[in-house]
């Protein structure tokens, strides 16, 4: 990617302006945004200058000739829990929150009611060269949306509309001969305007002592409307410290469907790991996070720090543009931002011996253009992953 785009895209998105009386949830706006303006600086600024780094293959495997052991039938689980008040701030609104359970291993692959011999097809029109090893991971979930006023039960056409998704996915991770690249894919089936994003949501309010959501009614798709996507994402590792303590890797990835966009994105870990650098990747989380297969835990106890950001050029959004349904809200391409911004920072302990506990927290800039919906959004995101 070019410092030229990038920076452009940095000072565009920085001049975003709030009016100075506006309050949200007690709090004035300018000094949120403000905070919000500072830290989208930083994860920018450092997502341009990472994706002109040389690519440098340092490695204490340099020399070494690597082997890939044989995926097992069920090779771990993970539970990902995404909610805005892990955040550590007083909203609801925007991507609230979302549910997700992902199994991996060959049962992944061959389960009943899979997905993945539709996803192998796809990816067989791409594919160029053998991978040396691939890895499945099989994820149901939830997602859900919501204006920034959750108790008015009127359609809000100046805000967010209300929005859910409950999906199935299936995902495949390729990694090459080198273990210096891979690919990552998924295929996800899902139903838009499912009323069981308003009961789960009801659920968590009611456990917090909050209010309850009330205008669901008038989310994308109210009732039900199937939907799909078809994801795909290739890895480069770009530097492995020969300690062993530190790697980053580039990701470029596209999809079509209810998500249809590009990006360019960074990762990094720092700190003591032993699971391959393709098997962790927090720039795949479009809201929630793919469906990653989870990898046996190596014999040194994981703890690190991890951070990126990335730059997605979006064509369509269901959750605003809505499908072929009505929706009682809903907002056109002229009024979605084109460029969006994501980034996260978070840290991964291990708890025991195979299983690990982790914490990040998001942050993405403004979907919309103008009106009450052209925000900022953040959002915390917890995963707790056992290896078998």
């Amino acid at each position: 990617m070019n410092v030229i785009p990038a920076a452009a895209f940095i000072a565009g998105a920085a001049s975003q302006k709030v009016a100075p009386d506006e309050r949200v949830n007690g709090y004035k706006a300018d000094r949120v945004m403000e905070s919000a303006k500072q830290l989208k600086l930083v994860a920018l600024a450092v997502l341009a200058a990472a994706l002109i780094l040389p690519v440098s293959h340092a490695s204490a495997q340099d020399d070494a000739w690597h082997t890939f052991a044989p995926e097992r039938e069920i090779s771990g689980v993970r539970v990902h829990i995404d909610n805005d008040l892990f955040a550590g701030r007083n909203l609801d609104r925007d991507y609230t929150g979302g549910l997700a359970i992902t199994l991996s291993g060959t049962q992944a692959r061959d389960g009943l009611l899979s997905l993945d011999p539709v996803l192998a097809s796809i990816d067989g029109l791409f594919e160029r060269t053998p991978a040396a090893s691939v890895r499945h991971a099989r994820q149901i979930g939830l997602i859900a949306f919501t204006p920034s006023d959750i108790i008015t039960s009127e359609a809000q056409q100046a805000d967010r509309p209300y929005a859910s998704l409950l999906f199935a996915s299936n995902g495949r991770v390729r990694v090459d001969a080198d273990d210096r690249g891979a690919w990552s894919s998924s295929l996800t089936v899902g139903l838009l305007g499912m009323h069981l994003a308003e009961a789960l949501h009801d659920v968590v309010h009611e456990a917090v002592g909050s209010e309850k959501p009330q205008g669901y009614d008038h989310q994308i798709s109210a009732g039900g409307e199937p939907t799909v996507r078809y994801m795909i994402a290739r890895h480069d590792l770009v530097y492995a410290d020969p300690t062993g303590h530190v790697d980053v890797k580039t990701t470029v990835e596209g999809s079509v469907g209810f998500l249809t966009e590009t990006s360019a994105g960074v990762s990094m870990r720092i700190g003591r790991f032993d699971t391959p650098w393709w098997s962790f990747a927090p720039e795949l989380a479009d809201y929630i996070a793919a469906p990653t297969p989870v990898e046996s835990l190596g014999v040194q106890h994981e703890v690190y720090v991890f951070a990126g950001a990335r730059v997605t050029a979006r064509a369509y959004n269901a959750f605003l543009q809505g499908q072929f349904r009505h929706s009682d809200v809903r907002y056109s391409y002229d009024e979605i931002e084109p460029l969006v911004g994501h980034a996260w920072i978070g840290v991964m302990t291990q708890l025991f011996s195979n299983t690990e506990l982790s914490y990040a927290l998001h942050y993405q800039t403004a979907e919309l253009k103008d009106g009450k919906a052209a925000r900022d959004a953040f959002w915390g995101g917890v995963q707790l992953a056992h290896s078998f």
